[in-house]
């Protein structure tokens, strides 16, 4: 079966006419059109139909930032553009307001959108369209797949590619970084230390956190090879271990009631988010550095988990 994965439309004039699109096709009248453009007075929307009544606002989101970032962004821009169409006397007679985003669904903003029609008593209704209903609809459309994912589409040949390409990569980094993945961490000859950075970055080489608190690159140890890629020390944190076997974090505030342990925090980064490394780094740095993407709330982390310092078999996971 041909699996198609439709990525997130990056640029938000294309975003916008996807939509105009997608909505055309869905309802076979070809009566939706943008509204306005840059320079105009666009009151809260970005795509309308005269005929079905229905006016759309598109909001294309950063996927890199963490979750709650986006989430209370689109609940902010909701309710001001809901106050737009009210405040600016928009024309256009309105029956729905779709809020189409390429953030996912999710639950809190179909609620807030019901919340938002019953604090402004308003005559229309609103609703949220993430990703994943977009996508949903998009994968009907013949046309639309072809017009906007036509290099995209996923299919099991592609996806052989893909599992060549990972494997080939293992093969690379265990033969270049065999000074290190041959040996343990205690009979390493050349010190562990990487930088991870994200490939589409624009900090470096300034260490300064973006508008969200986040960083785009840092430094890291690598440790060994896993099934899919590799495994990077984070950092030393310390747990304490209670006698049901949970645990927590111990900071300066902890009350001690278990066993405290040095634990490593370990983070899996998936061959198939590294871009490509330079193994001799550059006039800043000159230790290893790997260009990943960063599409795990700000980090190229697919999963982290906990070691013991001393015991390298006993683990511990959130």
């Amino acid at each position: 079966m041909t699996i198609h994965q439709l990525p997130a439309i990056n640029n938000p004039e294309i975003f916008e006419s996807l939509i105009c699109d997608l909505f055309n096709e869905i309802e076979t009248k070809n009566s939706y059109k943008k509204f306005g453009g840059n320079g105009h007075k666009q009151k809260g929307i970005d795509v309308f139909s005269s005929i079905d009544n229905i006016v759309i606002q598109c909001k294309k989101k950063d996927l890199s930032q963490r979750d709650n970032v986006i989430r209370k962004q689109l609940l902010n821009d909701i309710e001001k553009d809901v106050l737009k169409i009210i405040d600016e006397n928009l024309k256009i007679k309105t029956k729905i307001l779709y809020i189409a985003s390429t953030y996912k669904n999710h639950p809190d903003l179909d609620e807030y959108c019901v919340e938002l029609k019953e604090k402004y008593n308003l005559k229309f209704d609103i609703i949220y369209w993430g990703w994943n209903t977009i996508a949903e609809y998009a994968l009907k459309q013949k046309t639309i797949i072809e017009r906007y994912w036509k290099d995209f589409v996923i299919t099991e040949n592609s996806e052989e590619k893909k599992l060549v390409r990972n494997l080939e990569l293992r093969k690379k980094i265990t033969k270049d970084f065999s000074d290190w993945l041959d040996y343990s961490l205690d009979n390493r000859k050349v010190r562990n230390r990487m930088l991870l950075r994200a490939f589409d970055g624009k900090q470096y080489p300034k260490n300064e956190p973006d508008e969200n608190g986040e960083y785009e690159w840092f430094k890291a140890e690598i440790l060994r090879l896993y099934h899919n890629g590799i495994e990077f020390i984070n950092m030393v944190r310390q747990i304490q271990v209670y006698e049901n076997n949970t645990w927590e974090f111990v900071n300066e505030n902890s009350e001690i009631k278990g066993k405290k342990i040095n634990v490593y925090e370990i983070g899996k980064i998936n061959f198939q988010d590294i871009v490509d490394y330079n193994i001799k780094g550059d006039e800043f740095y000159i230790y290893p550095h790997f260009f990943c993407k960063f599409k795990y709330k700000g980090t190229p982390f697919e999963k982290i988990y906990y070691q013991n310092v001393k015991k390298v078999y006993e683990i511990f996971e959130l």
